[in-house]
This record gives C-alpha cells, sequence and structure tokens, in this order.
C-alpha cells in the first residue's frame, strides 16, 4: 500500500507540473492562435491519433501485463513498434495531400507532413516509460513527461509568436515527442534490452490485434466530433468544440492522467496476488468521483468565466458547450477504469467489445446532430455516454463480477459531497457572476466551491477524508522540519 500511495503522489505531482505548464502555453496560444487555426489542426490531429493506434498497437499494455516480462520479449516489442511506427510515418507523409484536399485547406498537409516525422521517432520512449509503469518506476515518468512538457510550450510559443500558426502545434508536437525519448533513454534502467528483435512477435500481435480494435473505436469516437464538426459546419466551429472539449480533457490532466497510468498495474498485480477487485474497483470509483463530479458542477456553473480566463473573450462561443458536456464528463467516470481493469483480469476482448458497441453508436449520433451545430453535437454525446456507462458495466460484470449497482451505491456520499461545492458558486452565477470580471469571478466562485467540497467530505465522513488528513500532517511535518532547520 506504501508503494501504491508513493507512486499515486508522484503520478499526481506529474499531472500538476505538467498542467501548470501547459495552462502558461494554453493562455499564450489562445490568444495567438485564431479558432480557425485551431480547427485545422484538430482535423490533422484526429488522423495522426487514429493512426497512433495502429503505431502503438497495444504494445506498451502488452509489457505492462504479461507475466513474466522476458528480454526476448522487449526486444520484439521494439521490433513491432520500429515497423508500426515507421510503417505508419510513411502512410501518413504521403496521405497528406488528399487530407488537404478533401478538407480544401492546403495547411492541414503542411502539419500532417511534420507530424508524420513525429510518428517516426515515437518507439524512442514509448516503450521505456510501459516499462516504468510497470515497476511503479514514476519518478522517472515524471521527469520524461515534463521535460517533455516543457519543450513542447516553448516551441509552440516560440513559433506561435513568429507567425507559424497552426504549425506550430505541429512542431510543438515533435519537439515534445524528441524531448521524451531522449529523456527516457537517458533514464533507462541499467541492463534493459534496446536492440530491436523481428523474431517471435505473434503473442505481441495477437495481444495487440484484439486490443487495438478497441483502441481504434476509442480514438473514432473521442476525435470523431472535431473532423465531423469541421466538415459538416466549419472549422471555427470545429476549433470552438475542441476548445470546449479541452476543459473537459482538463480533470483527465488535473486526476484522471495521474490515476489511470496505475491502474493496469495495480490490478494486473491484484490478479497476481488474487485480491478483490471487487472491493478495489469500488473504492476506486468512490475516490474518483469525489474529486470529479464537483470539478464538472463547478465548472458548469463557472463556465464564462473560466473560458475568458483562459482563452480570452474571442471564444465566448464555446461556453455552452462547455457546460453540456460537463454532465458527459461526470458520467464517464463511472466506466474510466472499465477497459484497464478488464484487461488486468486477461479479457481484452471484453474491453475491446465493449468500445465497438458504443462507439459506432457515437460517431452516428456525432453524424446526426452535426448539421444543426455545436450545441445539439454536445447534447447528443451526453445521451450517448449514458448508453455507454450501461454497455461498459455491463461488459465489466461479465468480465470480472463488478457490478453497476455496487458501483452507484459507492458513489452516495460523492454525490452529496458534490451538493455541498455547489452551493457556492451557484450562489455566485445569481448574484456576481457577469463575464466583466472573468479572475475575480472565478476565484471567489472557486473559493466557495472548495469551501463547499471540505465542509461536504467533513459531514458525509467520506473515505478521502482519511488521505486529506494524512497529507495535512505530512505537510506540517515538512513545514516545521523546515523552521528547525538553521
Amino acid at each position: 500500500m506504501s508503494q501504491i500511495k508513493k507512486s499515486l503522489g508522484l503520478s499526481f505531482a506529474t499531472q500538476y507540473t505538467e498542467m501548470a505548464i501547459q495552462f502558461i502555453g494554453v493562455m499564450f496560444l489562445a490568444r495567438l492562435i485564431t479558432p480557425e487555426e485551431i480547427g485545422i489542426y484538430s482535423v490533422a490531429a484526429f488522423l495522426m491519433a487514429l493512426l497512433h493506434v495502429f503505431r502503438d498497437f497495444g504494445v506498451g499494455k502488452y509489457l505492462i501485463a504479461v507475466e513474466d516480462l522476458t528480454a526476448d520479449r522487449i526486444r520484439s516489442a521494439y521490433g513491432v513498434a520500429i515497423i508500426l511506427a515507421g510503417s505508419i510515418a510513411l502512410l501518413l507523409y504521403f496521405s497528406a495531400p488528399l487530407v488537404a484536399r478533401f478538407y480544401d485547406e492546403p495547411r492541414v498537409a503542411d502539419i500532417l507532413e511534420v507530424m508524420s516525422i513525429s510518428f517516426a521517432l515515437t518507439p524512442l520512449g514509448g516503450l521505456l516509460t510501459s516499462i516504468f509503469r510497470r515497476n511503479m518506476q514514476f519518478k522517472k515518468i515524471m521527469i520524461v513527461r515534463v521535460a517533455s512538457s516543457i519543450s513542447h510550450v516553448i516551441t509552440a510559443v516560440t513559433l506561435a509568436t513568429h507567425g507559424f500558426g497552426a504549425l506550430s502545434l505541429a512542431w510543438a508536437n515533435f519537439a515534445g515527442i524528441l524531448a521524451f525519448g531522449i529523456t527516457a533513454i537517458v533514464l533507462r534502467t541499467r541492463g534493459t534490452p534496446y536492440m530491436p528483435s523481428f523474431r517471435n512477435m505473434r503473442e505481441i500481435l495477437s495481444f495487440g490485434s484484439v486490443n487495438s480494435l478497441g483502441s481504434i473505436a476509442t480514438v473514432l469516437g473521442t476525435n470523431g466530433p472535431d473532423v465531423i464538426i469541421a466538415k459538416t459546419i466549419n472549422l471555427a466551429a470545429s476549433g470552438y468544440f475542441s476548445r470546449a472539449n479541452g476543459m473537459i480533457q482538463m480533470f483527465r490532466t488535473l486526476v484522471n492522467g495521474a490515476i489511470v497510468p496505475l491502474i493496469l498495474p495495480y490490478f494486473s498485480q491484484l490478479r497476481r496476488e488474487q485480491g478483490d477487485a471487487n472491493l478495489a474497483y469500488r473504492s476506486a470509483v468512490e475516490h474518483l468521483t469525489v474529486f470529479a463530479w464537483p470539478f464538472f458542477t463547478v465548472l458548469a456553473l463557472l463556465a464564462l468565466p473560466s473560458v475568458r480566463v483562459l482563452y480570452g473573450t474571442q471564444w465566448d462561443a464555446s461556453v455552452p458547450v462547455v457546460q453540456v458536456l460537463c454532465i458527459a464528463g461526470a458520467l464517464v467516470n463511472l466506466t474510466a477504469f472499465a477497459g484497464d481493469v478488464m484487461i488486468a483480469h486477461g479479457k481484452v476482448g471484453q474491453a475491446a467489445a465493449s468500445q465497438l458497441l458504443t462507439q459506432p453508436v457515437r460517431l452516428g449520433a456525432i453524424l446526426l446532430a452535426g448539421p444543426f451545430g455545436i450545441i445539439p453535437v454536445a447534447i447528443a454525446l451526453v445521451l450517448v455516454e449514458c448508453y455507454t456507462v450501461a454497455i461498459t458495466s455491463r461488459r465489466l460484470h461479465a468480465a470480472t463480477g463488478i457490478g453497476l449497482g455496487g458501483v452507484l451505491r459507492a458513489t452516495t456520499k460523492s454525490t452529496i459531497v458534490t451538493l455541498f461545492s455547489a452551493v457556492g458558486p451557484t450562489i455566485a452565477l445569481l448574484t456576481f457572476i457577469t463575464g466583466d470580471r472573468p479572475w475575480l469571478e472565478l476565484v471567489v466562485g472557486g473559493a466557495s466551491a472548495l469551501a463547499g467540497w471540505f465542509i461536504g467530505i467533513v459531514c458525509t465522513n467520506h473515505p478521502v477524508k482519511v488521505h486529506l488528513y494524512q497529507a495535512r500532517s505530512w505537510v506540517f511535518a515538512r513545514v516545521q522540519a523546515w523552521g528547525r532547520t538553521p
């Protein structure tokens, strides 16, 4: 348990450091790059995210989940990664003109050509960080990811300042991947093989072929709105939706991004030790929702000042989209861990099936809602997320015995805490918030929400309270020790 807490602490430290770096970058870039340019990049980024699934092919998850990780398996994983990355890089480069012609936007081709170079570099650090995750070496992961984020933001802001527009984001992605790979190689554990092998790859390809089906469906469903909106409405509308969705994804940066990397290695280890996965899963959801549900509720209430602080007034059209997507964001957290838990139990097929049954429905809903505007698209995503929770929960129960009823009962206290958190921002919204003083409105609304959250934690005696008290004691001890230092 102490190792899990230490790993979780390092993972959160990584996320918050990355978030601080990216927050600074976003505030600059939102004022240097137009909504249309963001839309252009979103189209290219969608294609890259889709092809990334084929490039990764589940190799990273294989290295974490396999029971006996030998040197031969690592070399074979490198071989698979190099072949796939090289092939996808060439495909991306030569398909760039076709994609640009489809959207009648030549700048898309320039972005994809830069991204193809980035693809070729991804094996440098991707597999090494999977090995770091398997071994719970989250300090190394923190160094790698922070180095990558710094390189990304510096490159993006510098090039955007010099008028590179959407292309600055593509070169920033290249710089981040290069820094990621070099740093991971420097931190590589002595004895870890780094020469690839192109033999005995069948086991990895078998695992990856099933895992990738679900991953492809996930990418299509997650990134599909940007591409569909760009085609059915216009690139500026895609930019507005992308920024709104980016605010929803902030929770992934704040919390999920720190927890999710632990789920697969933790539940894989739990399975090997024959622990109680049902109890562990319910506890994980209970701890996640006490942060997620208040976050999305408060973000919906404070959407106007939040958008203006982060992006400026030119992005006001994103505000109602943010408010609707907050509902979908809250629902996601009921099944955020389900896929990795199924994989940890050896049920890769069930994890893939849950995605194949839900993501096509998501795309269909977006296609139907797209011609009516970005707000109907957001509403469609909320309805689809309700369906997704039902389907994924059923698959999770079939694979592991973890039922939706028990998960929902575990969120009772989190629901009450959410209501406490919403009181202050609701009063502020009705009496104080106009968007004219966004910084002050956000600070006042956020502070009242935080106060309500703490009161709710104490009143419900939520399990997270113990960890908060432990964190407080740790901070006080460090401060006292610092004060005694001569």
